[in-house]
């Protein structure tokens, strides 16, 4: 059995957006080629998920290049509708509403996924093939899109985290609901994104797990969380208070090693770590006191055991030939 696969997913994005800034910096470039040693110390390679602003970025884009060049990680999209033009103003202000793209109209939609992905391809002179969503929202319109332009691999979906309650216009629906969503990776049906299915389109959930009795939960009780009846629901809700996301934050580290502990034992072919660009700096600079890379490393040094790097686009690749090798039928 091949080994699975670390995925490292970076939203490269303007300095502490949660901080809802009203103007755009992007001091956080100088925190990446740090990032990037290390995970070449371990074989490991990053996926950058590119916002507008660290596209327009000399910095930025200086690096980018070079890693393509060498092959040592991919470039992808994350779109902030907010700050990627063409500019439709949704609210009184914009960057402290930040709006989720689907809070947009479809053709706004559209001309801001096209703008962002022409401006990566022209700055990286690359293909931009993997994406993730400003602030993980999705819809059925959305991921059409995607796949109308071109993309074989969204990362977007946080399995048992709802950002209903999490607002983006005033008075609008809120985020994406993904409390029902698979946890491993899937081809997206053609109608329902959060449904298996035959189309083009690979999502590859981010690594969430609930957490129980202060333990990550084992893979025999997901199945739970997968049925569609409200009173499971809140069962399972009461069963699963809390989760836990493949997200160093300096804080966490046994955490994240019983993470890469519970996708080994039930065999997932692959855990994605999640970072953010401003996840590598603290009030404007790279942070002093160095704990998340700390934290960062030893992960590394304990996922390279037991699993091999790759981008998204080369996940997306061992899992379209899988979809196309037969089964040997059984004589």
């Amino acid at each position: 059995m091949p080994r699975p696969s670390f995925l490292i997913t970076v939203n490269v994005e303007a300095d502490h957006l949660d901080q809802r800034p009203f103007s755009l910096t992007t001091k956080n470039s100088r925190c990446l080629p740090r990032l990037q040693s290390l995970c070449e110390a371990f074989g490991f390679l990053p996926t950058y998920l590119v916002s507008y602003e660290m596209a327009s970025c000399p910095q930025f884009v200086e690096f980018g290049r070079d890693v393509l060049r060498r092959n040592a990680g991919e470039i992808g999209a994350h779109l902030h509708g907010w700050t990627c033009p063409p500019f439709r103003i949704l609210t009184a202000d914009d960057h402290f509403h930040q709006p989720y793209i689907t809070d947009w109209g479809k053709q706004p939609m559209w001309e801001k996924l096209h703008t962002l992905t022409s401006k990566l391809e022209n700055e990286f002179e690359h293909d931009i093939v993997t994406h993730r969503s400003g602030r993980w929202a999705l819809n059925n319109r959305y991921v059409k899109m995607l796949r109308k332009r071109g993309y074989k691999v969204d990362c977007s979906v946080t399995p048992f985290v709802s950002w209903r309650k999490v607002p983006g216009i005033p008075g609008g629906r809120g985020g994406s609901n993904y409390q029902t969503f698979p946890y491993n990776e899937y081809f997206v049906d053609v109608d329902n994104y959060r449904m298996p299915g035959e189309s083009s389109l690979l999502e590859v959930p981010v690594t969430i797990r609930p957490v129980y009795k202060n333990r990550i939960a084992p893979a025999s009780m997901y199945s739970l969380q997968r049925m569609a009846l409200t009173y499971v629901h809140r069962a399972t809700r009461r069963l699963f208070p809390s989760v836990a996301w493949m997200r160093p934050n300096g804080n966490n580290l046994m955490t994240l090693f019983q993470l890469v502990e519970e996708s080994e034992l039930s065999e997932q072919n692959y855990v994605q770590l999640v970072l953010s660009s401003s996840d590598l700096m603290e009030g404007g600079e790279p942070k002093s006191e160095d704990a998340i890379f700390s934290d960062i490393e030893q992960l590394f040094a304990r996922a390279s055991t037991g699993f091999k790097g790759a981008t998204m686009s080369d996940f997306y690749d061992e899992q379209h030939l899988d979809l196309q090798t037969p089964v040997p039928e059984l004589v």
